[in-house]
């Protein structure tokens, strides 16, 4: 990701004025083929925390009854959320939790119609993050000092600009009818018909997403969260009903994940971090002690090696697809290498590192069909996956020992997604609505697993849904049009062996309502609450311990205290 010089804490006043002074504007070049413009909008934003931390989710330990009668100690500490609530001990109390202004800038030159350029690029800036936090004086949460966020989540969630699309575009009209039209450069691209699922279905060997943007956009779609890479597709429009496409990515990226330490994270050590794991071994075994890992290299996978078809046919009333495509994983694996060799620190620790490997190779085929009836639109889409990474432990081998490194658990998997778009006329409720709503399945089918590193809480099959219900309310005053957008995401069964760090386990999700409206078509304005549903369970479960177990992904909601109001107010011109 290219990176521009950071905004300066000004931005929030300058962007503000510019808001109201710029003036929209297609540039006039004169020559009839060429179409330029450049169009820009700011927006400002700010969340406000409904409620405190929860001891479940914010405390690294619990004191835990020994059962022994005196002298012995009536409890001991055990952890509780160590390693992954520095976003919760952050933001503890209730309260702001952003203040933000985001820049968006687009530019677009169009040659007849058919050959062009287009440049689009972000930057935002957040003043929350730039304060001191709210975190309690422990060292378990990594942060020096405690009450300063990290220098990167301060980078990536604080202030930063990047460059999203950069690419070039062409269209060719052959003799025989056909036309071929391509893209080379920086840009995303989504096969298939997924809506909101698209970590399930074939969309997900299209690119990396922006998992920290769906967190705070809840109601967001797949299509909005997918990253630009750079690649070259292209599509051959055979005949009106039937046309095949292709793509050949040339990097590698991973998933952008909520920084460690900013509201919606909930780990201390995703990829990317500065920050330290604590590790216990009990006693009995030859590795046994108390570890901090610091961050060590990311296995990465190589750049090549990453491209897709598609044939899209139209018969009838219904469009058919089928895909096959191979990519790279982009969520990562996490290790904790261990050096039970290396002398104690003076605090009676030992070292070791902790990184992520990101497994290559993963193949893909499906299908897809869509018809309408009436006022719905209906998709659905199937496919399977070899070589898929599941969903294993925190890999921990004794390194110093000489031990290799564990294996992680591949599979052959299934998906399904189906999903619709629709629209009402009148009603009680409102004049018109729409629904866009989305199920999905998968299942593991087979796996190799050598070294028994699948997570022992994951399910074989698992189920999700989401849907944004939207009564709409045209010229409800002059020049302002009203929306009051309804939205739900659900896990109803399971905690998916492929898919369980981005939905989540049984029973949880979140719900969210919220007020939207357009004036004059060029300021927009939102109002949202937003619900987390299900128990308060860090994102892992250290209790299986306490029976004899190992820790599990945990089986609630990593971010169930996290609710908040969101408002924001956009300009654009």
């Amino acid at each position: 990701m290219r990176t521009f010089h950071a905004l300066r804490p000004t931005a929030l006043a300058a962007a503000a004025a510019l808001a109201c002074s710029a003036q929209a504007f297609e540039i006039d070049t004169g020559n009839p083929d060429w179409s330029v413009r450049w169009d820009n909008s700011v927006r400002l934003s700010t969340k406000v925390r409904t409620e405190a931390a929860d001891p479940a989710l914010k405390d690294s330990f619990r004191q835990v009854p020994t059962g022994a009668p005196p002298p012995a100690p009536a409890s001991f500490a055990f952890p509780q959320a160590l390693n992954f609530n520095a976003g919760d001990q952050n933001f503890q109390d209730k309260g702001l939790v952003s203040a933000r202004v985001d820049l968006l800038s687009e530019f677009d030159a169009v040659w007849r119609r058919d050959f062009g350029l287009r440049l689009s690029a972000a930057a935002w800036y957040d003043d929350r993050l730039h304060g001191k936090t709210k975190a309690d004086n422990e060292p378990t949460i990594g942060q020096t000092p405690f009450d300063e966020f990290p220098s990167r989540t301060r980078k990536i969630a604080g202030e930063k600009a990047e460059l999203l699309d950069a690419f070039v575009f062409g269209g060719w009209r052959m003799d025989n009818g056909m036309k071929l039209t391509a893209r080379l450069g920086r840009h995303a691209l989504q096969y298939g018909e997924s809506l909101f699922f698209g970590d399930n279905g074939i969309a997900r060997a299209q690119g990396p997403v922006d998992i920290d943007k769906l967190l705070a956009s809840p109601n967001a779609q797949f299509k909005e969260i997918i990253r630009p890479v750079p690649q070259l597709s292209a599509q051959l429009q055979i005949s009106p009903e039937v046309s095949v496409g292709g793509y050949l990515q040339f990097r590698w990226e991973e998933d952008r994940l909520a920084p460690a330490g900013s509201y919606f994270s909930t780990a201390n050590v995703p990829w990317g971090s500065q920050q330290p794991e604590f590790v216990s071994i009990p006693a009995g075994t030859p590795i046994a002690g108390n570890y901090v890992l610091m961050p060590g290299a990311d296995q990465k996978p190589k750049h090549s090696g990453q491209f897709g078809l598609q044939l899209k046919w139209r018969l009838g009333e219904t469009d058919f697809g089928a895909y096959v495509a191979r990519f790279h994983d982009k969520s990562g694996q996490l290790y904790g290498n261990l050096d039970p060799t290396a002398p104690p620190s003076p605090f009676g620790t030992l070292p070791g590192t902790w990184f992520y490997k990101f497994p290559a190779n993963v193949k893909t085929v499906g299908v897809s069909a869509s018809h309408s009836f009436g006022d719905f639109n209906v998709a659905g889409e199937a496919s399977v996956r070899d070589d898929m990474p599941l969903r294993s432990t925190n890999m921990i081998y004794p390194g110093g020992f000489g031990a290799p490194q564990p294996q992680p658990a591949l599979g052959r998997t299934a998906h399904l997604n189906l999903s619709t778009l629709a629209t009402f006329g009148p009603s009680f409720i409102a004049r018109e609505s729409s629904l866009v709503a989305e199920i999905a399945w998968n299942r593991v089918l087979s796996k190799d697993d050598p070294n028994g590193e699948l997570d022992k809480a994951a399910t074989r099959d698992a189920t999700a849904l989401q849907f944004i219900f939207t009564p709409s309310y045209r010229q409800a005053l002059p020049g302002l049009d009203l929306s009051v957008p309804v939205g739900l995401r659900y896990v109803l069964d399971g905690n998916s062996s492929v898919t369980g760090a981005g939905w989540g386990a049984k029973g949880t999700g979140s719900a969210n309502l919220g007020i939207e409206g357009s004036y004059l078509g060029v300021w927009q304005f939102a109002l949202s609450y937003t619900h987390y549903i299900g128990k308060a369970v860090p994102f892992v479960d250290f209790s299986p311990i306490l029976a004899g177990g190992t820790p599990v992904y945990g089986d609630g909601n990593p971010l169930a205290d996290r609710n908040h109001l969101a408002l924001s107010l956009r300009r654009t011109f």
